[in-house]
């Protein structure tokens, strides 16, 4: 039996952003609720909503205008915006990028919806200038001006908002449960470290320069080293410091900082981040979970982890759709031929272009997005009574290069991962592959990658299912992707995005389907015979399991298995008693208030200073 300290759990849901918006507005839209409009909106900046009010719907009012302050009804906001949220939302085409041709070969892809790319995600997560100057975190102006080449990058404010945002499932601040910051980590991934880093080196106002790049190769190289730039931002604005203008004109400031426990400085631990393409996020939670149970004479485990990840694959100017070239994205022709070639008139948009499993399957969307998960032990959890959301049971990452080589998708091994985390969920938690419902798969949107995906997840349930001892017909999960409701491929950020979906699955909340599907490739037959795919969503079990599997460039692969957090599954492992019953008897209160918290904090304003502002550990002023 484990104990309690030897089982990892996630603390409140994913916050998350990406082409279709913030949290609560992709949920709306996998739950097809109205709110969707109210929440897009918000993100969009057009409304404010009553943070307390139950329905978004109920409490809006006009931001801007002549009418900023007044009501407005969901039918009024329908009328005058409806449309044009959902045409800024999403897959979508993407304007004067044929202009760059043939450097860029597609104009279909998933950036920040409505003017988050450019202003908007600064005003939301609230990091434009002005809201750092009167903010407590104002020493840190510096990072913060509206020049782009000194304000935080697109990647960075992504990093920003996502983590600090999962912040907001705390009950109280982090610097209360974590006293000592060397105690907290922040675990990052992405994709394509530095890319929109070197973007900052090209003003948008600037001729693109000969070759590319900068003939400045020191600037270039500084660009490219910049992959933990986001996450070193998370820590600075948790951080206890100051900004170097003080230190030296107060030394004593420094001194501040100093730790009771003699030999450490009393700051964060460095942020960690893992660079395997769409497997990295899943990748740093297999690097940072051992570290959390490790047990060895001198080490100092974290005690709790921000699990986060963002990529801005599109910038600079959309070199990524370069890099991938036609073959490998949907194209505005590709889907016009598609379109074409179907005799009975079915017409698909370009909002569904990417579409997994089905026989429209020819290339993937490329995408932003960013996402934070808190990720601490059951043990921790409980005592600081935490709101447990799901119970990870397993985890696994391999490397394989079995006639795959390079390119993701094509070969074998990639079961690996999954079978890894699946002998964790067997042998240490006592679950087997039936246990488990719903599988986030990968989804690329390419005929290629599709057959790998189902394969290498029946070829990992086979294999463990053989390793258990298990003789019946294996379970037929359920699958769904958030890339076919319209986030397209965020890569290195996929599949946390993937178990953000899964923690609703197993908190029995709506949890995407494939909407996209519509005709099952021929070529999925026989294997898609063992999975159950189907275009509406899943109603989530609230006494069940998911897992996750991504497949990455250079053959990366990395996989989680999730499991329902109730009071039978905390029997099976070693807990203090008194501490469980006093947790078990407050949870519905713990619960509440958790969701509460969330919906206040990600409906209010400046969401990532207001959790930067209340969970930082602060020096002395």
């Amino acid at each position: 039996m484990l104990r309690s300290d030897q089982v990892l759990v996630t603390v409140g849901t994913a916050c998350t952003l990406s082409a279709v918006g913030s949290t609560e507005t992709y949920q709306a839209l996998v739950a097809q609720s109205d709110e969707f409009f109210p929440l897009a909106a918000f993100d969009a900046g057009l409304v404010e909503i009553d943070p307390e009010a139950a329905s978004a719907a109920d409490g809006m009012r006009w931001a801007t205008g002549d009418l900023a302050g007044e009501p407005v009804t969901l039918e009024e906001l329908k009328r005058l915006h409806g449309d044009a949220l959902r045409a800024n939302s999403g897959i979508r085409h993407v304007p004067g990028v044929r202009e760059l041709a043939p450097r860029v070969v597609t104009d279909i892809a998933a950036p920040l919806p409505h003017d988050l790319e450019t202003v908007g995600l600064r005003r939301l997560a609230g990091l434009r200038y002005e809201d750092i100057r009167g903010s407590g975190l104002k020493d840190m102006h510096g990072l913060f001006q509206d020049d782009p080449l000194l304000s935080p990058s697109l990647q960075a404010q992504l990093f920003a908002y996502g983590a600090l945002g999962a912040l907001a499932g705390l009950p109280r601040p982090l610097s209360e449960l974590v006293p000592n910051p060397f105690d907290f980590r922040v675990a990052t991934a992405t994709a394509f470290g530095g890319m929109d880093a070197l973007g900052q080196w090209l003003r948008p106002d600037a001729p693109l320069p000969e070759g590319g790049i900068p003939k400045d190769t020191f600037a270039v190289r500084l660009a490219h080293s910049l992959g933990s730039h986001g996450p070193a931002l998370v820590s600075t604005m948790l951080a206890p410091s100051y900004s170097i203008s003080r230190v030296l004109k107060n030394p004593e400031l420094r001194e501040s900082l100093r730790s009771d426990d003699i030999g450490y400085t009393r700051v964060p631990q460095a942020p960690m981040t893992a660079v395997g393409a769409c497997a990295s996020s899943l990748i740093a939670l297999a690097d940072i979970a051992p570290q959390m149970l490790f047990d060895y004479p001198g080490f100092h485990k974290p005690q709790m982890v921000l699990l986060t990840a963002a990529d801005a694959a599109l910038q600079p100017r959309y070199g990524i759709l370069e890099a991938f070239g036609g073959g490998a994205l949907m194209t505005g022709d590709k889907l016009a031929m598609k379109n074409a070639a179907h005799a009975d008139g079915n017409v698909r948009s370009v909002h569904d272009s990417l579409a997994p499993f089905d026989i429209d399957a020819d290339g993937t969307v490329v995408g932003h997005g960013g996402s934070g998960l808190l990720v601490t032990t059951l043990e921790f959890a409980l005592r600081n009574q935490l709101d447990i959301t799901s119970i990870i049971v397993g985890w696994g990452q391999s490397g394989e290069a079995g006639g795959k080589a390079h390119f993701a998708g094509v070969g074998f091994g990639g079961e690996n991962a999954l079978v890894q985390a699946l002998d964790m969920a067997f042998e240490g938690h006592g679950y087997g592959v039936d246990d488990f419902q719903y599988l986030a798969a990968h989804a690329t949107g390419t005929r290629t990658n599709s057959k790998t995906d189902l394969g290498t997840a029946l070829a990992g349930l086979r294999g463990a299912a053989q390793r258990q001892g298990h003789t019946d017909d294996l379970p037929r999960l359920f699958v769904g992707t958030p890339k076919a409701v319209g986030d397209g491929h965020t890569m290195g950020e996929t599949g946390l995005k993937a178990m953000s979906q899964a923690v609703q699955f197993v908190l029995g909340r709506t949890a995407p389907g494939v909407p996209t599907l519509r005709r099952l490739d021929p070529d999925l037959a026989e294997i898609a015979s063992h999975f159950h795919l189907q275009a509406e969503p899943s109603p989530g079990n609230a006494n069940g399991g998911a897992i996750c599997a991504t497949q990455g460039f250079g053959g990366y692969n990395g996989a989680v298995a999730l499991r329902s957090a109730t009071a039978e599954a905390f029997a099976r492992y070693q807990c203090d008693a008194d501490v469980l019953a006093a947790y078990l008897a407050a949870w519905p209160t713990i619960r509440s208030e958790r969701e509460k918290r969330e919906r206040v904090a990600r409906r209010g304003p400046k969401l990532a200073l207001a959790m930067a502002e209340k969970h930082r550990w602060a020096g002395l002023d």
